[in-house]
């Protein structure tokens, strides 16, 4: 329970603090008024002021916010304000929160890399495991052979097994060439339909390796991963709107469910879904609604087709629609998710 709770904790913190931080560090840099930074939300608990920015530590540790002056009504023309500022220069400060998200996911992807983990092997097509009972356990395939083919097609990776068993799917029999030592054979199977995975598969899983990266590696190895989570993200937002992919996102209850499940697994784990979060935060967070960065954005991008500002009453009243749009996101999310749940 009590590293369930931690790992929550941890997870919140690492998504929302970096992001407030992000935004805070560049208003610093550029001198921009900041009125308040807290680490945790909810009541105050502790505070002090240094300069003009009261720092504060808030009763619930799930994250922080940062009030940087001249972003609310009436604030047009507070000195060295939000609104005071460049064009370039306020649409970096909002992206800034997006960005520290995404360091932080390579960060932690780094980490994970430096440290190791176990893996599988999918570049070679090696047997690690065979199923007991399987259609590869019953003709004799062990641990440590090789598949060089699948009815006469080479087979160069793992993904190419299984691309080649579903383009076979209406075969009853399929004939591989196995290499074990030195020794080459084939052997005939015919592969079993798994309800769980809704396709045809023989009982095979990959090699498990373990893989450890020094420093330099590990940090592109990270960056790697963080760019291809995201264009998946993409391709699975995509999948959605074209309605290929089923309409899915998880709240704060999803996460929570995910988090504990991940705790349970390891800290690698943990890390791991920490980074996907950290990239999904920095990428909802540029959506065009208002509210969200992405929104504020949209109406700097207005700015500079109009020639004038909007006037930050208008986007209060926007603001407020795009309140509106996320609380009601958020509970649909959030029903979702006890579906989820109570059906798993």
């Amino acid at each position: 329970m009590i590293v369930t709770v931690v790992s929550i904790i941890l997870v919140f913190f690492l998504l929302i603090f970096p992001h407030e931080l992000g935004h805070f560090l560049l208003a610093k840099i550029w001198n921009i008024r900041v009125d308040k930074f807290s680490l945790g939300m909810g009541p105050k608990l502790f505070s002090f002021k240094r300069g003009e920015t009261e720092y504060l530590i808030s009763w619930l540790p799930i994250g922080g916010y940062v009030k940087i002056a001249g972003m609310q009504p009436g604030e047009e023309n507070v000195e060295r304000g939000f609104q005071k500022q460049s064009l370039g220069r306020r649409i970096l400060v909002l992206l800034a929160g997006s960005f520290a998200n995404y360091l932080v996911a390579i960060i932690l992807f780094t980490l994970i890399f430096m440290v190791g983990f176990w893996t599988f092997q999918v570049d070679i097509p090696i047997i690690g495991e065979v199923k007991d009972g399987s259609p590869a356990a019953l003709a004799n395939l062990t641990p440590g052979d090789k598949i060089l083919k699948i009815n006469g097609k080479k087979i160069g990776k793992w993904e190419d097994i299984a691309m080649t068993i579903e383009e076979n799917k209406e075969e009853e029999t399929l004939t591989l060439e196995i290499q074990r030592e030195k020794e080459i054979f084939t052997v005939t199977l015919t592969p079993a339909f798994d309800p769980d995975l809704n396709k045809k598969v023989i009982g095979i899983t990959p090699l498990k390796v373990f893989k450890r990266c020094n420093p330099l590696v590990a940090l592109i190895e990270g960056a790697k991963e963080s760019f291809m989570i995201t264009g998946l993200i993409f391709i699975s937002i995509g999948g959605m709107i074209t309605g290929k992919v089923p309409l899915e996102f998880a709240g704060p209850v999803g996460i929570v469910q995910f988090v504990r499940e991940s705790a349970h697994l390891g800290v690698i784990s943990l890390l791991s879904l920490a980074a996907f979060l950290s990239i999904n935060l920095a990428l909802f967070n540029l959506f065009p609604i208002p509210v969200l960065d992405g929104g504020r954005l949209f109406l700097l991008l207005l700015e500079k087709i109009r020639g004038k500002a909007l006037g930050l009453e208008k986007e209060a009243i926007i603001n407020y629609i795009g309140f509106i749009i996320i609380i009601f996101l958020f509970f649909l999310v959030t029903y979702q998710d006890i579906l989820r749940i109570m059906g798993g």
